[in-house]
């Protein structure tokens, strides 16, 4: 499944690079961004780029806290119209309720959904669809170190969680986690990512609320088309296309450009964009085909 980001993702990451002293150009550079994706403010980038930004960032800097540290300095409206949504409702758990349908329109790659939950508390996981290894490890600790801050920040409160649960293993130095989360219980090694509030804390006012302003952002928001998927849908449209023609003479980047209604050139940049290639795209396509059962012939008596 191919996902998508808002640019105000990577951006996010740039402008933290620029801070800490990084050219944020050559990050980009170094992560294969376009800088014509960067200059649209409403562009939708393939989800690949967050992850391998914080990686480089890390490296760059050779600190593996850069990540905490920087979402530290994360600030409400960063993340556009989800940061507003979530933060105009009038308390801590109907803000929480806009993630479910609204996260889209920050990001594809991220799910957050309820997990287990008592009289008392309540625990939500954290999934990533398309990130694997030290990018994706990064990547969670900004999603839940961002969501804590978003949750001090409109409550006016420390407001830490209960427990954190990480599935990446325990780093040597836990001074960076205990700084960003609080009091909240740490464990590493878990299975899955998540986190655990009180319900109490659904229940406390945000200072930000505002119902007039709330009630104009989600009929905004309903309205809205789902997030583009732009440079992303090409891997699966081009997928689509090798599946019919692959048993045929037919598998030709000229001939697949002609039945997506575009030049070879194009198709072979929209692939690039998305983080793939040609060649590559054909190799997947053959190893599906060899891969798949053949279908089962019919009983006689059916067939009859």
């Amino acid at each position: 499944m191919h996902t998508s980001d808002s640019v105000l993702l990577p951006r996010f990451v740039l402008s933290r690079a620029r801070t800490a002293g990084v050219d944020p150009a050559r990050l980009a550079r170094a992560a294969g961004l376009p800088g014509w994706l960067l200059a649209d403010d409403a562009a939708r980038v393939p989800s690949h780029y967050f992850p391998r930004l914080w990686e480089l960032l890390e490296h760059e800097l050779d600190n593996p806290d850069a990540t905490l540290r920087a979402t530290g300095s994360y600030r409400l409206g960063e993340f556009g119209l989800i940061d507003y949504l979530i933060s105009t409702a009038d308390t801590v758990g109907a803000g929480l309720t806009v993630l479910g349908p609204f996260i889209g329109s920050i990001s594809t790659n991220f799910r957050i959904d309820p997990g287990e939950q008592t009289e008392t508390e309540s625990t939500f996981d954290v999934y990533t669809v398309n990130a694997e290894g030290r990018g994706r490890e990064l990547s969670v600790q900004m999603a839940l170190s961002s969501l804590v801050s978003r949750m001090r920040q409109m409550t006016g409160q420390p407001m830490d969680p209960v427990s954190i649960e990480f599935r990446e293993r325990a780093p040597r130095d836990l001074d960076p986690f205990t700084e960003q989360f609080g009091t909240a219980r740490l464990e590493f090694g878990a299975p899955v990512d998540r986190i655990t509030y009180r319900n109490t804390d659904f229940e406390r006012p945000q200072i930000t609320a505002d119902p007039m302003l709330a009630a104009v952002l989600r009929r905004h928001a309903a309205t809205m088309p789902p997030p583009p998927p732009r440079a992303t849908e090409w891997p699966d449209r081009v997928a689509t296309v090798l599946a019919e023609v692959l048993d045929s003479t037919d598998a030709l980047l000229e001939h697949v450009a002609r039945r997506l209604y575009t030049s070879p050139r194009t198709l072979q940049r929209r692939l690039a964009e998305s983080g793939t290639t040609w060649r590559l795209e054909v190799d997947r396509a053959r190893k599906r085909h060899f891969e798949s059962p053949e279908p089962e012939t019919p009983p006689l008596d059916d067939a009859l």
